[in-house]
């Protein structure tokens, strides 16, 4: 019995007769064998399908689909390492800075092979540091490549760990993406307004971290944080769904912000 992808076939009184898989993509998954097919496969394929034609066209349809399982599940691998690989970043650094102020408390008492020791530690936890952060730009680079280009690998990687996944970012409009990481602020200005009172809401959150955005004067960065975020939710797709660059998204942006900038 040999293995295909449109089902099992065996042979019987010098025929070969087809059993139909009831899944296709499954049978596409598991269909292999130790050794070369003894028959021409479209040709015992119409003991299945109308044509030729229906036979390809089908055959196109489910290797499309395997296709895309099979990059929707690699993306959820790498997203998902990537935002893991940040929350450690970012747990890293809270231990950095705790263990540098101790170490200055302890120097002003006393200087001594200990401290020397505890000083070349938190060198080595910085070399850690700026491993993981290299790591998590090539990751990033990879799977968000339009996203990178705009934001930069760091603040999409803190998209990709607001949002959840990559998926989920892509199917977020513009004005969610504009304020992730900024939610505690805005339920508590619309909490402020339910209750009567006046309240501003927020215009950006992890996105104001763009040098595009926070070198600009006040007034001119919730229009830019708006076209910036309508341009990731674009990237945001495009990567999903494509994963190809398009050089022209991070070039509207400086363009805008040139624009905003010189007025």
């Amino acid at each position: 019995m040999w293995k295909t992808w449109f089902g099992e076939v065996e042979e019987k009184n010098g025929d070969y007769v087809v059993k139909k898989a009831e899944n296709f993509v499954k049978a596409f998954r598991s269909a292999e064998n130790a050794e070369p097919l003894p028959f021409n496969l479209p040709e015992v394929g119409l003991k299945v399908f109308k044509s030729l034609e229906d036979y390809y066209k089908t055959l196109r349809k489910i290797a499309i689909t395997v296709t895309e399982e099979d990059v929707e599940r690699e993306l959820k691998r790498e997203d998902r390492y990537a935002i893991l690989l940040l929350k450690a970043l970012d747990k890293l650094n809270e231990s950095i800075n705790m263990l540098e102020e101790k170490l200055r408390d302890v120097e002003e008492v006393k200087v001594s092979e200990v401290t020397e020791e505890f000083r070349e530690s938190i060198n080595r936890l910085k070399a850690l540091r700026r491993r993981i952060e290299k790591e998590i730009e090539n990751i990033v680079t990879k799977i968000a490549p339009n996203l990178s280009e705009i934001a930069g690998p760091l603040i999409t990687a803190r998209l990709l760990e607001k949002a959840g996944s990559l998926e989920r970012l892509a199917f977020l409009p513009g004005s969610k993406i504009q304020i992730l990481g900024a939610e505690k602020s805005l339920y508590k200005a619309l909490a402020r307004m339910r209750r009567g009172k006046r309240a501003k809401t927020p215009k950006h959150g992890i996105i104001f971290l763009h040098p595009f955005i926070r070198t600009l004067p006040k007034k001119k960065r919730g229009k830019m944080a708006r076209f910036m975020a309508a341009k990731l939710a674009i990237a945001a797709r495009l990567d999903y769904f494509r994963g190809e660059l398009d050089e022209k998204l991070a070039e509207e942006v400086r363009k805008k912000y040139e624009e905003l900038r010189r007025k």
